[in-house]
């Protein structure tokens, strides 16, 4: 294996834990939203339960991870589940779309007040211990550039960061490997000197396709142990404990 040279991170679920952070957020947007759509007073709480299994976080932070947010190449799959949920409560189809897509592109939520409110312990240290071993270190969200750029001032991570692709960036989404050629081409590397660490399948795919030379899951994200463990080279709780892997950190 290539000494690594270069670091490319997921964002949410994987600089911190996604539940805590989102669960709170999204679960209001959820409930919100399928108000607007007309949801059945009378079943409100179960209605609101249902949805949040779909988009894949709810309020106590637990996450699923079959859930839109963790498995973005499975929308066609989600947008089924959507519609059978919108028939079984009699709610408005377009409505409920429309909420899923304002969830979806984080419009809407307070997020500066959520996260002047929160500690990310062992982030900044972390990313700034691979920048001092001299890597380059990118960041590839799914999420767009405001809230990316929010985030990572909020952690204190931003001066680390020398490549970033969002939601509003023209490079292919992730599992697409074009971010991984971008980021190679860009500062003179080998995708084998390239490592990627994420905490969905998604991530371990498009580590795969890119050819990274080691891909890296935390479970602070998804919650997949079981098939994260099947997919990536090394498996950690929580971002922090990539620092006693003796790849990273030889």
């Amino acid at each position: 294996m290539a000494g690594i040279k270069g670091i490319i991170l997921d964002k949410d679920g994987t600089l911190f834990r996604y539940g805590e952070v989102w669960g709170p957020v999204l679960s209001d947007a959820i409930e919100n939203g399928l108000s607007r759509a007309r949801m059945p007073e009378e079943r409100k709480s179960e209605c609101v339960a249902d949805f949040c299994r779909i988009v894949g976080v709810d309020r106590e932070g637990r996450t699923y991870p079959d859930g839109i947010i963790f498995r973005h190449d499975r929308l066609l799959l989600a947008t089924l589940r959507i519609l059978r949920m919108t028939f079984r409560y009699h709610m408005n189809p377009w409505r409920v779309w429309k909420s899923v897509k304002r969830i979806l592109n984080h419009e809407g939520f307070d997020l500066n007040g959520t996260l002047s409110k929160m500690e990310f312990p062992g982030t900044r240290e972390t990313i700034a211990a691979l920048h001092g071993r001299g890597c380059r270190i990118g960041i590839v969200t799914s999420d767009n550039s405001a809230s990316t750029e929010l985030f990572l001032s909020r952690m204190g991570i931003r001066e680390y960061i020398s490549f970033l692709r969002t939601k509003d960036s023209p490079t292919h989404k992730k599992p697409n490997p074009e971010a991984i050629e971008e980021f190679c081409r860009e500062y003179g590397l080998d995708p084998s000197e390239v490592a990627v660490i994420g905490d969905t399948l998604v991530d371990m795919e498009f580590g795969r396709q890119g050819k990274a030379g080691y891909v890296v899951a935390v479970l602070t994200g998804s919650g997949d142990e079981e098939g994260l463990r099947k997919a990536a080279d090394a498996v950690y709780p929580e971002l922090k404990d990539i620092m006693s892997d003796p790849v990273l950190f030889p």
